[in-house]
């Protein structure tokens, strides 16, 4: 590293993401653990970008098409402080604004706790649901039960008498 550039989480952070993408290995489920990781650090997420990946993009631009891979962005600024707002459960401070950036961390505290509810319960529905499926108490989908069939048939016909 160069000895006048400064190392902060920000630039740590895109390192690590633009390495992930240049490497093939970034994905979505990645990109949420590593962003979910700088969030507890306190990363300044408004900070400017400055490297980029072999292939020219930005990490606001990594960011956006891996998280989104349908969407066309207008705004890849935009779009990225959607997606880490949308995975740090909260709203951001912004610069501009004095009473949101004055915010303190209580203010964030009741909606940490009722996303921390409902991702509770999500998981307790889908374990619920599983543990029916395994024990076959669960009825299985007529889709796929006919799915089934129809494969079935198409092989006990194709067997030469």
């Amino acid at each position: 590293m160069p000895k006048g550039s400064v190392s902060t989480p920000f630039r740590v952070f895109e390192r690590v993401v633009i390495s992930l993408y240049d490497g093939g290995v970034l994905s979505p489920a990645v990109l949420e653990r590593v962003i979910g990781a700088f969030v507890q650090a306190g990363t300044d997420w408004r900070s400017t970008t400055s490297a980029r990946s072999v292939d020219n993009r930005s990490l606001h631009e990594i960011v956006v098409l891996t998280m989104l891979p349908g969407e066309a962005p207008k705004s890849a600024l935009a779009s990225f402080m959607a997606v880490v707002e949308h995975i740090a459960g909260e709203s951001l401070p912004t610069r501009a604004t004095s009473q949101t950036a004055g915010a303190s961390a209580d203010d964030a505290r009741p909606a940490r706790a009722k996303n921390r509810k409902q991702a509770d319960t999500d998981e307790d529905n889908a374990t619920e649901e599983l543990l029916a499926q395994l024990s076959g108490s669960a009825q299985p989908d007529k889709r796929r039960r006919t799915k089934k069939r129809a494969r079935r048939r198409v092989r006990i016909a194709s067997i030469p008498s």
